[in-house]
């Protein structure tokens, strides 16, 4: 049985001491999602977070900005695998898209596209539009098809009783603290997150790391 554990950005995960556990041999594959170690010009995170959430990382799920500032191409080597998140309305004409993504794939043999299906089956479940689901949610949705057993750590969606939005920035960066507390009205929806995680929850589709 495959069991796997994703480990989303967010500051709760600085409570606990897991990065032992998380660089263990408990789960056959780690997933880790965008600038989890590195910023978007390709430098790594100045603090050192590893006792808290490891260093282990097979999958790295990233969204299609990386792209544009090439992140994902100077990294990816050092993944099993990496997962480009574009959303739909990206993907429109698909006709387009279609080159640009087949000759990514064919240069490098360890990148693919989730596809578009992905994100009409999750708004199957809970509706994400006119917004988007995040790259965590895609993420997870992923899992769910391609593993048994799927844990989750560090998804606080975007609760405001941290400081930040990720556990590797600061106050002011990114957002902002100002505009992250009205985080509702941008790209992605806290409220639908917390929908989704509670529907997968609810009908044994991933668990909470604790």
């Amino acid at each position: 049985m495959s069991k796997t554990l994703i480990i989303g950005n967010g500051p709760s995960v600085l409570e606990k001491k897991l990065g032992k556990r998380i660089d263990s041999n408990e789960f056959d594959k780690i997933i880790r999602i965008n600038r989890w170690k590195f910023d978007t010009d390709g430098s790594e995170h100045k603090t050192d977070h590893s006792e808290f959430v490891g260093t282990r990382c097979d999958y790295w799920v990233v969204n299609d900005l990386h792209m544009g500032n090439k992140l994902v191409f100077k990294k990816h080597q050092l993944y099993e695998h990496v997962l480009i998140c574009m959303p739909n309305f990206k993907w429109d004409p698909i006709d387009k898209m279609l080159p640009q993504i087949k000759q990514i794939e064919k240069q490098y043999s360890n990148i693919s596209f989730i596809p578009p299906s992905y994100e009409d089956d999750v708004n199957k479940l809970v509706n994400f539009k006119p917004k988007w689901p995040s790259t965590g949610i895609m993420s997870i949705h992923f899992a769910i098809n391609h593993f048994d057993e799927v844990y989750l750590y560090g998804f606080d969606t975007y609760d405001i009783k941290y400081d930040t939005l990720h556990y590797f920035e600061g106050v002011n960066s990114h957002y902002g603290k100002n505009k992250f507390k009205d985080i509702n009205n941008k790209d992605h929806s806290p409220d639908r997150e917390k929908e989704y995680l509670n529907h997968m929850i609810k009908h044994n589709k991933i668990k909470i790391l604790t």
